[in-house]
């Protein structure tokens, strides 16, 4: 193998190739992840009292240690938006800022947190 072709193609060469069923696996993956802390945060907008229930704090745990993680493991959120051809980094910011901020009881808001909402 010549030295050009060890350097620049042969990591692409080596990569394992995705079915189509796999790459949509992984989409539905990362679908129900975005769709589940969409539901948390329906729920405990409107029962906040489920702040007190050790399962949906689990659940909300997960979530954030799932979207938080750049686990490049197979089943982790950078293994998956390596794999659909999305920037993680980009992709938690954008969860972030659209669900796993509000997904934080009241109590432990920061104060600019809690003032952004109440305008």
């Amino acid at each position: 193998m010549s030295k050009q072709l060890s350097g620049s193609l042969a990591t692409e060469d080596m990569r394992p190739s995705h079915t189509e069923p796999e790459l949509a696996l992984w989409i539905a993956v990362l679908h129900r992840a975005v769709r589940d802390a969409k539901l948390l945060l329906l729920m405990v907008s409107r029962n906040p009292l489920l702040w007190g229930n050790t399962y949906f704090r689990s659940e909300v745990r997960h979530l954030n240690e799932f979207f938080r993680s750049q686990s490049m493991e197979v089943g982790g959120f950078g293994f998956i938006c390596d794999l659909v051809g999305l920037d993680p980094k980009e992709s938690t910011r954008r969860i972030e800022e659209q669900y796993l901020r509000h997904l934080v009881p009241r109590n432990k808001r920061s104060t600019r947190m809690v003032n952004r909402q109440a305008a």
